[in-house]
Formats: structure tokens, sequence, C-alpha cells
């Protein structure tokens, strides 16, 4: 089960991406619900493929948390913190502010090398990112599409 979910961070990670240019031109169409089946098996197929490239980048922010003397849990907990502006609520030592902030400054760069690869992943796909996107978003806003994809993702995972 846990796995089913790996794919939403591919979704997304690609997703952010062309976000400015959804900011700019919102949404008014119509979300499409009828891809080729074909497309659909290739989405599930570029998102089982960039599973191993997330998770070896995971693994290298978890070791830049760990190496900054931060625990994991830890470091998410000062992440939630600084995001509602309390930071210095969780913590008034200034070496850990100072080891939170490095580390996040390795996270940042991490993710972006992260995100550049599965970009490159999916734009060298047979979907091509284009398609990829318009299956993402019918995935995020069709229960019908989301469903498929979700099944097709179960069936080839238990495979």
């Amino acid at each position: 089960m846990t796995k089913l979910f790996a794919p939403v961070f591919a979704f997304a990670l690609f997703f952010g991406v062309n976000a400015t240019a959804q900011e700019v031109m919102p949404q008014q169409m119509e979300v499409q619900e009828d891809f080729p089946e074909e497309d659909m098996k290739k989405f599930v197929e570029v998102n089982l493929e960039v599973m191993p490239i997330q998770e070896k980048y995971q693994a290298k922010m978890m070791e830049s948390i760990e190496e900054s003397g931060l625990t994991v849990q830890r470091f998410e907990e000062l992440s939630m913190a600084q995001q509602s502006g309390d930071i210095r609520e969780k913590s008034e030592d200034p070496e850990e502010l100072a080891s939170y902030n490095k580390a996040g400054q390795e996270i940042m760069q991490i993710q972006s090398e992260m995100q550049n690869e599965v970009v490159g992943h999916i734009s060298q796909s047979e979907l091509g990112p284009e398609k990829f996107q318009q299956i993402y978003m019918a995935y995020t806003q069709s229960e019908k599409v989301k469903a498929k994809i979700d099944k097709m993702m179960a069936d080839v995972i238990e495979d």
C-alpha cells in the first residue's frame, strides 16, 4: 500500500515544474478522461521507473539530515515550525538552527537534482511531458481516471 503513494510524489514533482504556467492560465477546460489504454499504461510505467530515482534521492536527503546532527523527525518538526512562522518557539539553540539551515540548503539542492532527473526521465519517455501532465491532471481531478490508474498501478506492483 505504501508503494502506491510514491508515484504521487513523482506526479507532484513533475507537476510543480509547470505550476507557474498553470497560475497564469487558470483552468477553464474540462478534464479529459478518455485516454487510450496504452497511454495510461505508459503513465504507470514511467512512474514505476521513477520510483527508484526518488528512493535514491530520499536516501541522500535522509543522510544529509543525519550528517547535520539532526534526526529526520527533528528536521521535520523544525520544518513545520518554520512554515507556520514559529521556529524560534521550537528551538532557541543557535547551533541546532544552524544545523537545520545547513541541512535545509542541502535538501533543496538534492531536491533540485532529483527534479531534474525525474523530469528528464519523463521527457525521454514515450509518453512525453505534455501527455504525462494531461494524464496527471486527470488523475488528480477525475475519480474515474484515478481509480483506473490506481488499479493499474496495484496490478503491476502485485505481479
